[in-house]
């Protein structure tokens, strides 16, 4: 049993292209492990990268790469806890805000804007969630061996 996910199951549950995948690799943005021949060598991704992603997959028409970068060290540094997925990104102007209570969404617009009084750009990202329980679904449509024992001890597993 892999300890991580190879590279064909990385492209069918994320819904990353070869060529996308290939380019997060060379500009290090996601490094998966090697093993083996340097000329022929295994690939595998870890779960946190398969997160990672799939959170680009679902991002990229929405965010720029920046963005997407900071939505990811955002999660890293949070160790991919389970409760942020459970909360809204939102990046207003260039900052990156989370959002657990809508009520309170108002009064941070207008503490972000400052002098602006509300005047902004918001890009909502929506509730990390989402991504999650995509990933499940593709990895049991596309009958990824082992899914479940895979992911035991991450975000994944509840």
């Amino acid at each position: 049993m892999t300890s991580g996910f190879t590279r064909q199951e990385a492209l069918s549950i994320t819904g990353i292209t070869s060529g996308r995948l290939s380019y997060l690799d060379q500009t290090e943005l996601i490094s998966p492990q090697r093993s083996g021949n340097p000329k022929r060598s295994k690939v595998v991704y870890s779960v946190g990268q398969i997160i990672e992603l799939k959170v680009i997959s679902r991002l990229r028409e929405k965010l720029s790469l920046q963005e997407i970068r900071k939505v990811l060290e955002f999660l890293k540094l949070r160790n991919y806890e389970q409760s942020l997925f459970k909360c809204n990104l939102i990046f207003v102007d260039d900052k990156l805000y989370l959002i657990e209570d809508w009520k309170e969404f108002g009064t941070m617009v207008l503490k972000a804007s400052g002098k602006n009084k509300g005047q902004l750009v918001i890009h909502e990202i929506g509730e990390i969630g989402e991504v999650l329980s995509d990933l499940r679904e593709e990895a049991e449509k596309h009958e990824v061996l082992d899914f479940e024992k895979r992911i035991q001890g991450t975000p994944l597993a509840v």
